[in-house]
């Protein structure tokens, strides 16, 4: 069981402040069941994954797809706004939450 400072830093990271609090997560997690990406001991919660993916747009829409270099970094903001609908799609949830349940991710 973990001590009362763990506890407290979890439950501190749950509720948003994971960017100061201290945690002992694992490296980086998903939980499925509340949408939250846990990493780096922050607690990256579904509406902070909604404005990433707003801020990617943004940020795509300003490149210059006739260059090279502008289209490949439009290429970079496509593939973290793909990860990030991918994190949030349901059959995505309920495979990882199955593959945690039986033991199959850390």
């Amino acid at each position: 069981m973990a001590d009362r400072a763990d506890l407290i830093n979890q439950l501190a990271a749950s509720m948003g402040a994971g960017q100061f609090a201290q945690t002992k997560f694992e490296g980086s997690r998903f939980d499925a069941d509340t949408g939250t990406l846990y990493c780096e001991g922050m607690a990256i919660s579904a509406s902070v994954a909604d404005e990433a993916i707003k801020h990617f747009q943004t940020v795509k829409a300003k490149c210059d797809i006739s260059e090279p270099a502008s289209r490949q970094m439009a290429m970079i903001y496509q593939c973290a706004i793909e990860a990030i609908k991918l994190m949030q799609n349901s059959k995505v949830k309920n495979f990882l939450a199955e593959e945690f349940a039986a033991g199959n991710l850390s």
